[in-house]
Order: structure tokens, then sequence, then C-alpha cells
């Protein structure tokens, strides 16, 4: 399953597709198909712990998807394709085309092991030096 929408042939991801791969790496391991290779493979490509700890977050949640919705389908096959987004297709460079979204049912990477906006910056500098809107008095 793992294999066949993601491929394994690729040198170097962003921390994007890492997180997305993590997470069906988890579904895949929990419907009895794991990858313990590809598992530690991403694991090395974080450079830090939380990085590690992020990317272990995603496996355990894509374990924990097909725990609380396995019954919900007749085959695996149907499980993975509702966990996972079977859109996503590798390129001709080993990298897939991965889009993150929100899920807002059972769909795609859960939205507490995606990229914090946080990190994203703000185009204004001086945004983190002035007191916070909810504090100021009207």
């Amino acid at each position: 399953m793992y294999e066949r929408v993601f491929g394994t042939d690729w040198r170097t991801i962003t921390d994007e597709e890492a997180v997305r791969r993590m997470y069906a790496l988890g579904v895949s391991t929990a419907l009895g198909h794991p990858h313990r290779g590809e598992f530690e493979r991403l694991r090395r490509q974080a450079s830090t712990a939380y990085g590690r700890s992020v990317l272990q977050l995603a496996f355990e949640e894509g374990k924990q998807r097909v725990a609380r919705n396995e019954s919900e389908y007749e085959t695996k096959q149907d499980v993975w394709e509702a966990l996972v987004d079977e859109e996503t297709t590798p390129s001709t460079t080993g990298r897939a085309d991965v889009t993150m979204r929100k899920p807002t049912d059972k769909q795609g990477v859960p939205e507490a092991v995606g990229r914090a906006g946080v990190l994203d910056g703000t185009s204004d500098d001086f945004a983190g030096l002035r007191l916070p809107e909810f504090l100021r008095r009207e």
C-alpha cells in the first residue's frame, strides 16, 4: 500500500512530506504492512529531537486512526483509501507532491501534527514585541 502510493526512492524530502509519509506508515503498519526501514529512514531526516517527536506523533496518529475507524470499512484497502489521500502521486524525481490540509473528517494528516502557523513568521517584524490584542483596552 505505502510503496505503491509514495514510493521509497526519495533522497531528501521536506518536513511536511516526512510528516505525511510517517502518518501513512502508521496507517500501513496498523493494517499489517510495516515498513521498518522506511520508518527509520524518515526519522533520520529530522535534524532535531522535536522533529523526531513530531514524526513519531504522526506515526502514532495513523495507527490510532485505524484502530478507531477500521470497523467502519469492509477491507483493509478501504481503510487505507479513507485515511490516506490516494491522489498523492510520486513524481519522476521520487518525491511526493503532498498537499497539507485540515482534516474535516477522517481524511489527511491530523491538524495536531501539522506544521504550526507560528513557525511561518509574520510580515510585521515587531508584532512579537507589541502587547497582544486580547490584552489591549478598547
